[in-house]
């Protein structure tokens, strides 16, 4: 249960930062692109309404009456669709001379009629009208118009008082971006719900996989714990064994070449030691020591190796290079490293004791014999 749960909440913290993430991001997005939209519209316009006022101008130039160049814009753009966007044409007075809805002809744009933003400035759109220059911007209506915010790009026409105006409904621009975000959106909640679904599935395998190396770890660990314990058990035994033989000890417990006592100097006495007294032997310096239960220390000419092959093999065991150890020296036997022991003894030395993990085997029958 505790794993379910935490593959739950993995899951939703990544659900939730995906989310976040996306959601601002698409925010971003449609902003952005509702700008980059109406800067492309205000410079379509524009470059639409230039080029029909030049061609307009080019028909003046080839002396076409003016009624006939009206005309002929007229019929080009007579009922073509004004919900997105339309050409159209005013005289400086603000009158509709062309339009696509032909019954809108002859209309006039009174002052107060819409407004016109184009930059930081804002004015009457009929003002625009009557400056007869070039000029883009939006067009708003007021709070009582149907219409909807248009862009609007006006050009003048050479040799007339014709303005021609590009327009552009922003609603419709709007919408169309919006639907567009709409599908990208869906698109996005789609990859986002798989996204996160193979995340969980991937988040619990590798959980599963760690998890079980972890288990495993455990496993191993418990089992050597167990094996300490069960050495450190004997260990006990093996301490209660020699304490109580301890005053029946003789030379019958022995093997055929163990020696009883270990003879060995101290200044010029001469000092003979029942091994039963030796706590272990130690190499330091090229010297062999000898640490006695009681804490006393003395030096010995023998090497480790000859000492070894003279000692009882059920009390003394050669742990490494350094040290000879009593079995009855021994208090506690602890994991070291991987698959190293390390032995505490009384006295204590202040050089780590350790049994390498080619000897843990050997060390351990030694206990149980």
């Amino acid at each position: 249960m505790k794993k379910f749960n935490l593959y739950i909440t993995t899951f939703l913290a990544i659900g939730i930062v995906i989310l976040l993430v996306s959601f601002y991001s698409f925010r971003y997005l449609y902003s952005s692109s509702k700008e980059d939209l109406l800067n492309s519209k205000l410079e379509a316009g524009k470059t639409e309404a230039r080029e029909i006022g030049m061609l307009l101008e080019f028909q003046l130039e080839q002396g076409i009456p003016k009624e006939t160049v009206i005309q002929n814009l007229q019929n080009s753009i007579s009922n073509t669709d004004t919900q997105s966007g339309f050409i159209c044409m005013y005289n400086r007075k603000g009158i509709e001379i062309c339009h696509p809805n032909p019954a809108l002809i002859g209309q006039k744009i009174n002052k107060n009629n819409s407004g016109y933003t184009s930059g930081n400035k804002k004015s009457d759109f009929i003002e625009i009208l009557n400056a007869g220059k070039a000029n883009t911007g939006i067009r708003n209506f007021n709070g009582n118009s149907e219409r909807s915010s248009e862009i609007v790009s006006v050009f003048p026409v050479e040799g007339s008082d014709w303005m021609v105006a590009s327009h552009a409904n922003i609603k419709v621009i709007e919408q169309q971006i919006s639907y567009v975000y709409l599908k990208f959106s869906m698109v996005f909640l789609i990859s986002t719900l798989l996204i996160l679904g193979i995340s969980f599935f991937l988040i619990r395998a590798i959980y599963k996989k760690y998890q079980n190396q972890t288990d495993n770890e455990i496993k191993n660990l418990n089992d050597e714990i167990n094996g300490l314990t069960a050495l450190n058990t004997q260990l006990n035994v093996i301490h209660e064994k020699y304490q109580n033989s301890n005053n029946n000890f003789n030379t019958g417990n022995l093997t055929e070449n163990s020696k009883r006592r270990i003879i060995t100097y101290h200044k010029d006495e001469l000092i003979s030691l029942d091994s039963q007294d030796i706590a272990y032997f130690f190499l330091e310096n090229n010297i062999v020591y000898i640490k006695t239960n009681s804490e006393s220390q003395y030096s010995i000419t023998s090497s480790l190796d000859e000492l070894i092959k003279t000692l009882d093999p059920k009390m003394f065991y050669r742990a490494n290079r350094q040290f000879i150890i009593n079995v009855k020296a021994i208090t506690t036997i602890l994991i070291y490293g991987k698959n190293q022991l390390k032995l505490t003894v009384k006295p204590e030395h202040t050089e780590a004791i350790l049994i390498s993990k080619n000897k843990v085997a050997e060390f351990k029958k030694w206990l149980e014999q």
